[in-house]
């Protein structure tokens, strides 16, 4: 099932909460919208869904434009970020719910709801807690109840909002990795909303980027991380060095850093703005010719396997963050108040007037 969002619109009083939106997903694919608080994400799912109507703009699924079916018609399963199971059901009745309340000539027989609903336990790797309440289940078991629960109805899309924005960090990574692996054996069509980039990044076949009611970028997580269409991308994919600095035909000086960047020979005289990764940031215990400059050591954290650094600049007194493996740093002897040399490995640069943050 492919679905087409087509220049949707969206307003609430005055406020404009969607802005032209234009998206096609592919069948079996599964999207994240990603995005801060605010940016619209939520909203666009919920008129995906038929929860929210748009002001303007149609929603085509395989074609056929649902824009005024009802979610009932749209065959669409939706999973809430707070779980909504009804309490005082079983497990087993949570699930069976959706296929209980189908009008009596498309209900399926006790039998077959009971064979629908092992089935399902099965799938989500819960066969044990069929007789059990909500209550007597942890976050991460009542989140995967709520997707066999929408999963019962076998939709033609299923919908995610922020599904595992309540559980704790270790429980969300182990189920979007079952989320995933659940998604390549189930490949049903799917969106689901977060805030959490590395979440995006680890189970998304593609990621849209919105931000206050627009789409920045649409790519994949390689793509949007490693080539990001513009300032506000790479701000909110992970931390970042804003190196500021001149360009004026081909050569861009960031402080006492000269670098050559032949792409921007016609961008003329500029004032410029360098994006670089803490992992970019080359460090040497002396200075190699003038694309390095001096920083002392002001913060060291080692989190397992990596080690993050804290830098003043010595030229202009700017902070830069670095990031290395505990191989090197115990190479290098780091200290904190020693002084460095660093240089930016890889950066990107945009040019102020182009793009406003």
């Amino acid at each position: 099932m492919s679905i087409e969002i087509c220049n949707i619109t969206k307003y609430f009083d005055s406020f404009k909460a969607l802005s032209d939106i234009n998206l096609k997903i592919n069948t079996g694919e599964l999207v994240a919208l990603l995005g801060p608080s605010g940016s619209g994400k939520t909203t666009l799912l919920r008129i995906i869904a038929g929860l929210e109507t748009a002001d303007e703009g149609s929603i085509i699924f395989d074609g056929e434009d649902t824009t005024q079916k009802s979610i009932q018609d749209r065959r669409v399963g939706f999973v809430f970020q707070h779980y909504a199971l009804f309490k005082h059901m079983t497990v087993f009745d949570n699930i069976a719910f959706g296929l209980r309340v189908r009008p009596a000539k498309l209900r399926p027989s006790k039998e077959e709801i009971k064979q629908k609903v092992h089935e399902l336990l099965a799938l989500v790797k819960m066969e044990e807690m069929a007789n059990r309440y909500p209550s007597q289940l942890s976050g991460g078991q009542r989140q995967r109840i709520a997707l066999a629960r929408a999963l019962a109805v076998e939709p033609k899309v299923l919908l995610l909002d922020e599904p595992f924005g309540a559980l704790d960090a270790k429980v969300r990574k182990e189920l979007r990795r079952w989320l995933r692996k659940l998604h390549d054996k189930y490949p049903i069509t799917s969106v689901f909303v977060t805030h959490d980039q590395e979440e995006a990044l680890d189970v998304a076949d593609r990621i849209v980027i919105l931000n206050q009611g627009k789409i920045e970028q649409i790519g994949t997580p390689e793509e949007v991380y490693d080539n990001p269409a513009n300032p506000f991308v790479y701000n909110f994919l992970g931390n970042v060095n804003l190196f500021h600095g001149r360009i004026h035909n081909g050569k861009v000086e960031l402080g006492s850093i000269k670098l050559d960047l032949p792409e921007y020979t016609e961008a003329g005289d500029k004032n410029i703005i360098s994006y670089i990764r803490p992992h970019d940031i080359e460090i040497s215990l002396e200075a190699k010719g003038n694309e390095f400059i001096a920083a002392e050591i002001i913060f060291i954290r080692a989190i397992g396997p990596i080690v993050n650094l804290e830098l003043r600049r010595l030229d202009n007194g700017e902070f830069i963050e670095a990031e290395i493996n505990k191989e090197q740093y115990r190479k290098l002897g780091l200290k904190e108040k020693q002084v460095i040399y660093v240089r930016p490995k890889d950066f990107k640069v945009f040019i102020p007037e182009d793009y406003v943050i």
